[in-house]
């Protein structure tokens, strides 16, 4: 009993990076005739409400997550979310965004700031006012396989750091009904200033 016990947490344990990596995920709009829609529907089911719809050759869509039969994948449309078939959806190639390999854009609210991140350079508005930085580290949790973390620095003499704590977990943005997939916690930092501050992120077509 004991080995079966042993044997079945082991494969749990490296079943486990599979599942946390495949939601978000960027998907394509496939097997739709091209004078048609794919429609985006209030709940998992074919007889909910219609509250959006994608075009049959859009790429690029952010899949949050998918439902318990992994046959409907939740999507953000205009300032709402709402479910696509997934049948009519392939993922798209892309990289592991823990892992910084794949364009994340984040924003959040009092105060409101934006990030954007994509290669080794990460753009951050705060107010109206946008510093870029340089990354200089980056790398997953030791011991959470949702979690990662980042540090970037200005190339300016005066030199100010920004560290970002990404994690796989639902977020809301508080003003609207989106739903996203990714959380952010960012700390800034010049001199002795410290500012903290925290988000939620979807991911960008590179």
């Amino acid at each position: 009993m004991i080995r079966l016990f042993l044997s079945f947490a082991i494969g749990c344990l490296f079943a486990m990076p599979i599942t946390a990596q495949e939601y978000p995920a960027l998907h394509n709009v496939v097997g739709v005739a091209g004078n048609d829609v794919l429609n985006i529907r209030q709940s998992p089911t074919a007889s909910s409400p219609i509250v959006g719809s994608l075009g049959p050759y859009q790429t690029g869509i952010e899949v949050v997550t998918s439902e318990q039969s992994g046959k409907w994948g939740l999507v953000n449309v205009n300032e709402a979310s709402g479910w696509v078939s997934l049948r009519f959806m392939a993922r798209a190639p892309q990289g592991y965004w823990l892992d910084l390999e794949q364009k994340l854009s984040c924003s959040g609210t009092e105060p409101f700031w934006s990030l954007s991140q994509g290669g080794n350079h990460i753009s951050f508005d705060l107010n109206g006012q946008e510093t870029v930085y340089s990354l200089r580290a980056m790398g997953r949790s030791a011991n959470n396989i949702g979690r990662a973390g980042f540090t970037a620095v200005t190339s300016a003499v005066n030199r100010s750091s920004i560290s970002g704590f990404i994690a796989a977990q639902s977020c809301s943005d508080g003003m609207s009904d989106r739903q996203y997939g990714i959380s952010v916690d960012l700390m800034l930092q010049k001199n002795a200033d410290m500012k903290m501050l925290s988000g939620c992120c979807s991911l960008l077509q590179h």
